[in-house]
């Protein structure tokens, strides 16, 4: 007859590694505030109020040879 061996105990604790990713977490930051300020100075470069007198629409006639005094 065979003898049956009762299973050995081994401790398969695996202990976390929580101070992994914060490279990833600041380049993502990094890159939101570099992506945030490049909108800001686009806008701010490119953007005129629709109230804008140099502000004209495509396919409009230029500002020089719209008739003053209306």
């Amino acid at each position: 007859m065979q003898q049956q061996h009762a299973p050995v105990h081994r401790d398969r604790y695996v202990p976390a590694r929580t101070n992994e990713g914060w490279g990833a977490a600041a380049a993502t930051v990094l890159l939101a505030v570099i992506l945030i300020i490049g909108a800001t100075v686009i806008h701010n470069r490119t953007y005129k109020h629709p109230t804008d007198p140099g502000w004209r629409a495509t396919g409009s006639q230029p500002a020089s040879s719209v008739p003053r005094g209306h």
